[in-house]
C-alpha cells in the first residue's frame, strides 16, 4: 500500500497535467503514445498518432501535427510565443525548441539540435538579463533535414528541402534545396 501511495504522489503532477489537457481542452487523441515521465502543461494541442518519448516536456502554446514523433528528453517550450510543428515530423533526442517557431511537414530533426526563436538584446551596458528579448521567430518549411548538434538562431527562414549539416550555426536565411554547414553556416551545395 505504501508503494502505491508513493507512486501516486510521485506521478501525480504528470498524471494531472495530461488529464487537464484531455478534459479541459476537450482534445481527442487517437493512438497517442507517451513515454515515462512526460510533462505536458498549458495549452498543448496534439493530433492523431503522436508519440512522445521518455522525459520529454511540452509546455504552453504548442500545436503538433499528425504522425509527429518526439524522442526522449526533448524540451519544447512555447512560453512567450506559439510553436507549430507540422505533420509527419521527427524530433530526435535531447533537442530544445523555444520561442516563436514554425516547422513544416515531413521534417527531420537529429539529436541535440537547438532551435530558439528569440534572443536577448544586449546593446546597452545594463544587465543583459534585464534587457528585452527580440522575437522575430524561425520558419522551417517542408522537407527540411537538420543534422545533429546544429543550432538555428532567431530570425531565420529555412526553405523547402534544405539540409543543415551537423554542428552548423544558422544565423541567415537558407534558400530552397540548399545544403549549408559550418559556423556560421555557408552554402555547401544544392540538392538537384
Amino acid at each position: 500500500m505504501l508503494e502505491l501511495k508513493n507512486f501516486l504522489i510521485r506521478y501525480n503532477r504528470y498524471f494531472w497535467s495530461i488529464i487537464n489537457n484531455l478534459l479541459l481542452f476537450g482534445f481527442k487523441y487517437k493512438r497517442l503514445s507517451l513515454g515515462k515521465r512526460v510533462l505536458i502543461s498549458g495549452k498543448v494541442m496534439l493530433n492523431d498518432n503522436v508519440g512522445i518519448g521518455d522525459y520529454s516536456m511540452l509546455i504552453d502554446n504548442i500545436t503538433l501535427g499528425r504522425k509527429v514523433r518526439i524522442s526522449e528528453n526533448v524540451e519544447i517550450r512555447g512560453t512567450f510565443a506559439q510553436i507549430n510543428i507540422g505533420d509527419n515530423c521527427s524530433i530526435n533526442r535531447n533537442c530544445t525548441i523555444r520561442g516563436k517557431v514554425s516547422i513544416g511537414n515531413n521534417c527531420l530533426i537529429a539529436p541535440n539540435v537547438v532551435i530558439v526563436g528569440s534572443n536577448h538584446l544586449f546593446e546597452k551596458k545594463d544587465l543583459i538579463k534585464n534587457q528585452k528579448l527580440s522575437m522575430e521567430g524561425i520558419i522551417i518549411e517542408d522537407d527540411v533535414w537538420i543534422a545533429a548538434n546544429a543550432t538555428i538562431l532567431d530570425g531565420v527562414k529555412i526553405g523547402v528541402g534544405a539540409v543543415i549539416a551537423a554542428g552548423a550555426v544558422v544565423n541567415k536565411n537558407v534558400e530552397n534545396y540548399q545544403i549549408v554547414g559550418g559556423v556560421p553556416a555557408k552554402l555547401i551545395s544544392e540538392r538537384t
